[in-house]
């Protein structure tokens, strides 16, 4: 009778006598019966098998990556596949040069309050200049901000390191900010404070500018400086340690790395896993 709309509840009232007498203690033990037996079922309980265990893990980890994207925000990417360094340039004006195997993003809202970008890898940006809007760059540590200069970035993980040839950047760390002007390098590794250098030759911008100059450097600062332009993987031994001067072609790091090993009385060689040795260095 719970379904039936009150209009016709009024209906179904009115045809009933006048005299009628309903049973009442009827009524009230069939609605104990109906108490008693509905208090003695029992839940189904269904333990969960692996598939569906399986379906909801998966169904999860969908919806984080789709919230990891949705807000990274990145909606626009350049990947430097080819063999050459790229050009690219960004809705406000800003100019980049990608690096071989680097990657570049940034999401719909840029140059709305400010010019984020994510980079993988390394890149030279000329930022167009707006003091209103900063060009910010991210890891998960250490955010660079920019408001109109020029400057290398490379970004491996958690390692960012720029190198700054015009204007100057800021480095903000854990409530620290380290500002890198021009001819200084600015790097930042997790878990350590930032680390200021002058850079005097902007050795780091070797990639584009084909040429490296070193004064007196330190052999350890050197091959760092190969290793970080080129992705080379070398090695010597650290015990053995000369200054270098001299103008290299950059165009050809691995000819760079033979006139070493020749300066030191060695040679250069690649072992099985592909890592370059400087050997017999320093004897």
């Amino acid at each position: 009778m719970k379904d039936l709309e009150l209009e016709d509840f009024d209906q179904h009232l009115s045809s009933y006598k006048e005299d009628f007498q309903p049973d009442v203690a009827a009524g009230q033990r069939r609605l104990r019966a109906r108490i008693g037996a509905v208090s003695t079922r029992q839940a189904a309980v269904r333990r969960l098998g692996r598939p569906a265990w399986f379906g909801m893990a998966g169904a999860v980890l969908l919806l984080l990556a789709a919230g990891y994207f949705m807000f990274t925000g990145v909606t626009t990417t350049f990947s430097n596949d080819t063999n050459a360094p790229m050009a690219v340039n960004l809705p406000d004006g800003t100019k980049v040069l990608l690096q071989q195997g680097a990657e570049l993003g940034y999401g719909e809202k840029y140059n709305q309050q400010a010019r984020r970008i994510t980079l993988a890898g390394q890149a030279f940006f000329e930022v167009h200049k707006d003091r209103t809007r900063p060009f910010l760059v991210n890891t998960e540590e250490t955010e660079l901000r920019v408001t109109g200069t020029a400057f290398n970035l490379r970004i491996n993980g958690e390692e960012l390191e720029v190198e700054v040839s015009e204007g100057s950047v800021e480095l903000h760390r854990e409530g620290e900010v380290t500002a890198v002007t021009a001819k200084h390098r600015g790097l930042s590794v997790a878990g350590k404070k930032c680390v200021l250098a002058k850079a005097e030759n902007l050795n780091r911008h070797a990639w584009r500018t084909g040429r490296m100059t070193f004064q007196g450097t330190p052999l350890a600062e050197v091959v760092e400086t190969i290793r970080n332009n080129y992705g080379l993987s070398v090695s010597y031994d650290s015990a053995c340690d000369f200054p270098l001067s001299g103008a290299f072609a950059a165009n050809d790091p691995l000819g760079v790395l033979r006139s070493i090993a020749q300066l030191g009385g060695g040679e250069l060689t690649e072992n099985p896993e592909g890592r370059w040795v400087l050997e017999d260095i320093c004897e």
